[in-house]
């Protein structure tokens, strides 16, 4: 039986067959109460190896059935996802399938993963026409339903004086069997009182009838026509009526600030008791909400926790029972890709607060990392490579609280400029 994360009710906690993860391919079939985590029963691990740090990027991906062992190689292999840009894929719950959007193309794709190089497209749709561009961002929610998004904005004068800046979100749905486009609006987003404008929205999570969105926001100096970037702002999230994408509000966090909409992992997670938790970029803190609003008495601060200046994170992996993976950034250093590769993974109990850093190569570099699996032994897949060399297939146990909870299984072969982004 399939499992939607994104809609668990409350009468699931107990449950031992439930799956509690975005992007991890779980179809539960286990029928023992005694087990405490989830296990994934996909037919395929899709291990994606991106070409290329800066501006276009190609995307390849290959299908395995077990990564336990062995060498994971793209040397003359793997399926070339089709990109413009760059290619923002998703696995289906199943592993049986990968999604494609072509950023920058304004194309999405579906298809059926056969094994090893063998991927056979079975749709396309182009959403460029519906979005009005060719540059939206996309996520896949569960086996069924997937929600493409843009924002668009505008700046008002009155009398020639400049007054605000409108944004109008443009929010689409998407039928994941055939990739037919469902409901569609665009949506002008509430203002806020300190000025600024929201220019971004992604990585939605479904609950109790809503979607909630992160959000970035920025503002407009009228007197040179740029942007102002700043994370000096309240941590936002918009929420609508799902599936209507109707009637917008938007949350503010009294204890976080700065952008939660990530980059190109899953950032917002409802867990089994269904409430959500989610990241805010920088500095990294993973926020609460419940019954619709924030709680502002929750907070997990990751510098704190990890004893660090300023931590940074642009996306974590929730795997069930309070338990995440969170890659993250030195913020004091950065999270660049070339000098500067202050990366490392912690384990995260949202329901202790604690934070394990695990003990993971030097010199990694995860700004484009998208992906991680829980896998058919109940470990957590993910793919951990330092920059130009090689690495291994992780396999994290999610009831070890040490800094080595983990086994290592296939090699992975890298190159110059070239990294592996995750596991569908």
């Amino acid at each position: 039986m399939k499992t939607n994360l994104l809609s668990i009710s409350k009468t699931l906690l107990l449950s031992a067959t439930m799956v509690g993860a975005l992007f991890t391919s779980c179809d539960s079939d286990d029928t023992d109460q005694e087990e405490v985590f989830p296990k994934g029963s996909q037919e395929f691990y899709n291990v994606a190896f991106g070409v290329s740090s800066e501006g276009n990027s190609g995307t390849y991906a290959q299908a395995f059935t077990d990564l336990s062992s062995g060498n994971i190689s793209f040397k003359g292999k793997g399926f070339e996802v089709p990109s413009v840009r760059t290619a923002r894929i998703y696995g289906s719950p199943s592993g049986k399938y990968l999604y494609n959007l072509s950023y920058g193309g304004g194309m999405l794709y579906k298809y059926e993963i056969k094994g090893a190089s063998n991927y056979v497209q079975l749709e396309e749709t182009n959403v460029q026409i519906a979005m009005g561009t060719a540059y939206p961002r996309w996520k896949v929610l569960n086996g069924d339903d997937g929600l493409v998004h843009t924002v668009n904005t505008e700046n008002i004068y009155e009398k020639d004086v400049y007054s605000y800046t409108d944004a109008t979100a443009v929010l689409q749905r998407i039928v994941l069997s055939d990739l037919s486009l469902a409901e569609n609006s665009e949506l002008i987003l509430p203002r806020t009182e300190d000025g600024l404008h929201i220019w971004r929205i992604d990585n939605p999570t479904i609950q109790g009838g809503k979607a909630y969105y992160g959000v970035a926001k920025r503002g407009y100096d009228p007197n040179t026509d740029e942007n102002i970037n700043t994370s000096d702002y309240k941590a936002t999230t918009l929420v609508v009526d799902y599936p209507s994408l109707q009637n917008p509000i938007l949350l503010e966090s009294e204890i976080a600030k700065g952008s939660t909409y990530g980059y190109r992992a899953p950032v917002y997670h409802t867990d089994e008791l269904g409430d959500i938790y989610h990241l805010t970029a920088e500095p990294a803190k993973i926020i609460k909400i419940e019954g619709g609003a924030y709680d502002n008495s929750y907070e997990l601060d990751l510098s704190t926790a990890l004893g660090m200046s300023q931590v940074g994170a642009n996306g974590w992996f929730y795997v069930g029972n309070g338990i995440g993976y969170v890659p993250f950034y030195d913020a004091s250093v950065g999270s660049g890709n070339d000098t500067a590769t202050p990366w490392g993974v912690a384990r995260v109990d949202l329901y202790s607060k604690t934070v394990v850093k695990l003990n993971l190569p030097n010199n990694l570099w995860m700004w484009y990392y998208q992906s991680g699996v829980l896998g058919k032994d109940g470990n957590f897949y993910m793919t951990i490579a330092p920059l130009g060399e090689k690495g291994n297939i992780y396999m994290f146990d999610p009831k070890s609280t040490l800094p080595d909870g983990f086994t290592k299984g296939a090699e992975l072969d890298s190159g110059a400029d070239s990294f592996y982004i995750g596991i569908y």
